[in-house]
């Protein structure tokens, strides 16, 4: 069972952070709302950590499922969204604590991509009449206020002090990989080779796990952690090839890190698509081919590695593999 914690904000000593009809808030300490309580789960975070080396860690909500999602910028209020733990590594509902203690506890808690945005209580400082019931969380950069300094306490006395959800194994990830020009299609090992195909929930050669064994800490140029990503059915890992041309289907051997099998992703390109791309070059990414032309992938398309050109046929999604 993993243990739950409350999150409270130094600018009140009677309010707790609870998720309110679907946006966090501060509200009244009520130890019987489930609302209040928090898992802190940093086995999703994957080993991943900010530029101090804080480690990474998801804020799912206890009585809703759902994880803080970074704003969309300055002064915009922290979303939330429905937590799949079995998914690919979204970053943007990561965050991370200061090292530095404030007193008491109290820490900055800030995305793990940019240590500026920070948890703010809005609007909670003297000047505003201090932090209130309904008071909402949004993203604010430092200015040493009351209203932007937490603490992440345990709900039992009894909880450990370093909770993670027992979820999955936290080097695996089972994931079906979607590409935008072709979204009824999935990545398969057929005849041997990478292809996409119609979506069969119980073909398990449509199935990846997304394995951080053994990668340790390595990233690419833009500082995103590195995979392999593994078939489930043949037991091979996706390979980069040499130039471009189609990928490599080579045995996997968990037990050491062969480069050329390592792969990460960018950014979100809208509805959670993104390249994916090798370690060793950022600009060469996984491509179905000719898919971006008329007509778009169909089953049999083939997969190859070619320069990116931000074409749909370069945009992947991870899902959980239901």
């Amino acid at each position: 069972m993993a243990s739950t914690f409350s999150i409270h904000c130094r600018a009140s000593d009677d309010l707790l952070l609870a998720m309110v009809d679907g946006e966090p808030v501060l509200t009244k300490a009520d130890t019987s709302d489930d609302r209040q309580l928090w898992l802190k789960d940093l086995r999703y975070g994957a080993g991943l950590t900010d530029e101090e080396g804080s480690p990474a860690f998801a804020l799912v909500n206890k009585a809703t499922g759902e994880a803080l999602k970074h704003s969309f910028g300055h002064i915009c209020p922290v979303r939330a969204i429905k937590f799949y733990p079995l998914g690919y590594v979204d970053e943007s509902i990561l965050w991370a604590e200061d090292k530095d203690d404030m007193g008491d506890g109290f820490r900055r808690i800030h995305m793990i991509n940019n240590m500026d945005y920070i948890f703010d209580a809005e609007q909670g400082t003297p000047d505003f009449g201090g932090a209130r019931e309904g008071t909402r969380l949004i993203l604010f950069r430092w200015n040493g206020g009351q209203n932007q300094q937490w603490r992440i306490t345990p709900h039992a006395p009894s909880a450990p002090a370093a909770p993670v959800l027992d979820l999955a194994p936290e080097h695996a990830r089972p994931v079906r990989i979607v590409c935008q020009s072709g979204q009824d299609l999935s990545l398969i090992v057929r005849d041997g080779a990478a292809v996409l195909a119609r979506t069969d929930h119980k073909d398990q050669r449509q199935r990846w796990m997304q394995s951080f064994t053994n990668t340790g800490h390595v990233t690419d140029d833009k500082g995103h952690r590195a995979f392999v990503l593994v078939n489930w059915a043949t037991g091979k890992a996706l390979g980069h090839c040499l130039g471009v041309g189609r990928v490599r289907l080579v045995p996997h051997k968990p037990d050491s890190v062969d480069v050329a099998l390592l792969w990460t992703q960018g950014n979100d390109r809208g509805e959670g698509f993104r390249n994916l791309r090798s370690v060793s070059d950022t600009d060469i990414v996984l491509d179905a081919a000719n898919g971006g032309e008329a007509g778009g992938a169909h089953d049999g398309t083939a997969v190859i590695i070619f320069p990116w050109n931000r074409g749909s046929n370069q945009k992947w999604k991870m899902i959980p593999f239901q």
